[in-house]
């Protein structure tokens, strides 16, 4: 029964009572036309100050926390309700039963207190909530208590409910994992036609070693996003989230998932699911220790900023001196800045005038001339082809016998910690006395990071094994790939080109051609070099496939065989008048002009105002990659210093209507992506071309309406 005794203090100044109704229900379930919605708990509190009108009840204000749990009262409702209450603009709060404020005893106690130190009282439409005897706050507070119990109860039936469909096999629901759709009316998940082969590669390029930072950029530069996902919150509002850049953090949570393996995880224990998997267990275990966290991390790898672009940085060595040859500029003031680029052999840079290197320093432009030169020319001698497959068949009858033992033994070891770590979970799994289950644990703990280790060791072995078995490139097949790289190499951006070169060359060695003067013989020049330049043919030949590009620059971390070396003769005695001489294996003179560069130019001043549209730049781009000029969208965002995400979506408006695109050139007004931006513009590529049509049209208008 509701209460029917008022305070004199609430009415004593006008008689009139300001009441605040306050409603909640827990899910979303609840919220439409049910018996206990919250529009059915307002339609009944307003029925009661209806009937108590005639004492001065009127309603000031509504609130209401749709799906939100009564567990606690940080809730939006309740925060504005006690701002109404500290301001004095409340007295009676009315509830349609206790259990709709909350539902735990820890909160009930300070509620109680904060409506009294406010002169503020709560009632119900349906219960007594009288608090002026003794007798009524003890049957307030046991109602408080039978709630918080209804509610755990509730949360502990709920999870029992949850266990038993895991142990079925059944996906007990949340985001859907990428990859997947959910089937609503089955209910269970079912492979996405186009996300699932996406996750298969991710797998496999796991197993291979490739790094999780190298598998997200090789995904992101192809236009590929995480999920796409809405989410309807409790004001109404559809918030779109996802389709996001790929993580190497997102990859990592992506492998560890044993969604992916057929299992579904409930309270850290795993069981069979009923849905499809998308990779094998062995695929999965083998991609989980290449990413296990207990492995050695491999060495940092320093980059500098490389102004003057050294297109053998990291490649070239001193072959007297086993010494890296370090890029180094020398500046000269004649008229105007200039720089002067070398390789320098680090003993020289270490030991200053105590160093007898005989290579010293050699002309940066000379020598990257002469390295590309060579691997243009290389093509036109069929002698190139035919050494790389003897060295192919030297590498397989010298080295292979001795992998494929250092394989079987490594499997060996692994199959003897599997079974170990296999006894232990059984015993873990079938109890046993309390003092060894610890250990036991323990050493399961150990064998599962031993076991990622052989994983991972056996996989870079295996690797070796089929480098040495790469026979099948054929002697015609080499040849063709090395007249292609004649014809691509010398048309190449700097950038594009260094990437290239780094794909396939594993060394440049250069060393001091030892002088041997035979009688009757002219000496040769003192500044003729031996440039020894290491290839590997393999990756060569899969590089000059432009399918192939792409995976073979994402799997070149995990490649280790040993390369080719095919030496040359070069003199070097005219460099400083930028010509040097090929004497070997043929004759070619290479001119590189002056052997200076214009220093770096100083930070340019801030543009104006952009008098062109994003088009033109998208249109330079598009043909630049249609005609080979770059690689790919990856090279071409390091060669303009953006991410591939930024040339993705400025590359999207090439996919609008051909007018559209005209439109936006012909554009002479200032700034023009103000009112045609790049974001908009490209979203109308993915619809119909009448939207297109219709949808601009729209743009232009607004366009002609802003310039008067």
């Amino acid at each position: 029964m509701p209460q029917k005794d008022i305070e004199p203090s609430l009415s004593a100044a006008s008689g009139l009572v300001p009441v605040a109704i306050y409603t909640r229900v827990s899910t979303d379930n609840q919220v439409g036309g049910r018996f206990d919605s919250c529009e059915s708990q307002a339609a009944i509190c307003r029925e009661q100050v209806a009937r108590r009108s005639g004492e001065g009840w009127h309603e000031v204000a509504c609130f209401t926390d749709a799906a939100y749990s009564g567990s606690t009262m940080n809730r939006p409702g309740i925060r504005a309700l006690k701002r109404m209450i500290e301001a004095g603009e409340v007295k009676v709060v009315l509830i349609y039963k206790l259990e709709r404020v909350m539902r735990s005893t820890d909160e009930w106690i300070p509620f109680r207190a904060f409506l009294k130190k406010h002169g503020c009282r709560l009632e119900s439409a349906t219960e007594d909530l009288s608090e002026s005897t003794p007798s009524g706050r003890l049957k307030n507070i046991l109602m408080m208590g039978f709630s918080q119990y209804e509610r755990e109860n509730t949360a502990e039936k709920t999870l029992a409910k949850m266990e038993q469909q895991a142990k079925r096999g059944i996906w007990n629901g949340g985001m859907v994992p990428y990859g997947f759709d959910y089937d609503l009316k089955a209910q269970v998940l079912r492979p996405h036609p186009d996300e699932a082969p996406v996750v298969r590669r991710i797998y496999n390029l796991a197993t291979k070693l490739v790094s999780l930072t190298e598998i997200a950029n090789a995904l992101n530069a192809e236009g590929l996003r995480t999920k796409g996902r809405e989410f309807h919150r409790r004001d109404g509002r559809v918030d779109h989230v996802g389709s996001q850049l790929f993580r190497s953090d997102g990859l990592r949570l992506l492998l560890r998932n044993p969604v992916y393996r057929g299992a579904v995880r409930f309270a850290g224990q795993e069981y069979g699911g009923k849905h499809d998997s998308l990779v094998t267990p062995e695929i999965w275990e083998k991609a989980n220790a290449a990413v296990s966290p207990t492995l050695p991390r491999p060495e940092p790898r320093v980059t500098d900023r490389d102004i003057n672009g050294h297109l053998l940085k990291g490649l070239a060595r001193c072959g007297s001196c086993n010494c890296a040859l370090v890029p180094t500029d020398a500046f000269k003031k004649a008229g105007a800045e200039k720089v002067y680029r070398y390789y320098a052999c680090r003993s020289i840079m270490r030991q200053r005038a105590a160093s007898n290197c005989p290579v010293g320093r050699v002309s940066a432009d000379a020598l990257e001339k002469v390295v590309v030169s060579f691997l243009c020319e290389v093509s036109k001698h069929p002698a190139v082809a035919a050494a790389a497959i003897q060295h192919s068949e030297a590498l397989k009858s010298k080295d292979r016998p001795a992998l494929v033992a250092e394989l079987a033994l490594v499997q060996a070891k692994l199959d003897v910690v599997a079974k170990r770590f296999k006894n232990c979970i059984q015993a873990v799994e079938a109890g046993g006395t309390d003092v060894l289950g610890g250990e036991l644990r323990e050493r399961a703990a150990e064998l599962r990071v031993e076991k990622d280790r052989l994983l991972v060791e056996r996989e870079g072995k295996r690797q070796q094994v089929e480098a040495c078995d790469a026979t099948k490139l054929t002697e015609q097949r080499i040849q063709d790939a090395l007249e292609r790289l004649g014809e691509t190499l010398p048309k190449m951006e700097p950038v594009a080109q260094k990437e290239f070169v780094r794909l396939f060359v594993e060394k440049v060695e250069v060393s001091k051609r030892t002088q041997r003067v035979r009688a009757g013989e002219a000496p040769e020049p003192a500044r003729q070099m031996e440039v020894k330049v290491r290839l590997h043919v393999p990756r060569l030949v899969e590089g000059m496939d432009e399918k192939a590009w792409s995976e073979t620059r994402t799997q070149r971390g995990a490649m280790s065989a040993r390369g080719l070396a095919l030496e040359s003769k070069v003199d070097f005695t005219q460099a400083h008048r930028g010509e040097v001489t090929i004497v070997a294996p043929f004759s070619q003179v290479v001119s590189f002009g002056s052997g200076a560069r214009p220093g770096p130019k100083p930070a340019p001043a801030p543009a104006p105002a952009e008098q062109k549209h994003t088009i033109h730049r998208a249109r330079l781009w598009q043909r630049m990659l249609d005609s080979g000029k770059v690689a790919n969208r990856a090279t071409l965002a390091a060669r303009e210093s953006i991410t591939p995400a930024a040339v993705t979506r400025i590359l999207k408006l090439t996919e609008v209507l051909p007018e559209i695109q005209d439109y936006l050139a012909s554009l002479k007004t200032p700034n023009p992506g103000k009112h045609f931006p790049l974001k908009v513009v490209g979203q109308l590529a993915s619809l119909p071309p009448e939207k297109q049509r219709t949808a601009f049209k729209r743009m232009q208008q607004r366009f002609a309406i802003s310039l008067g």
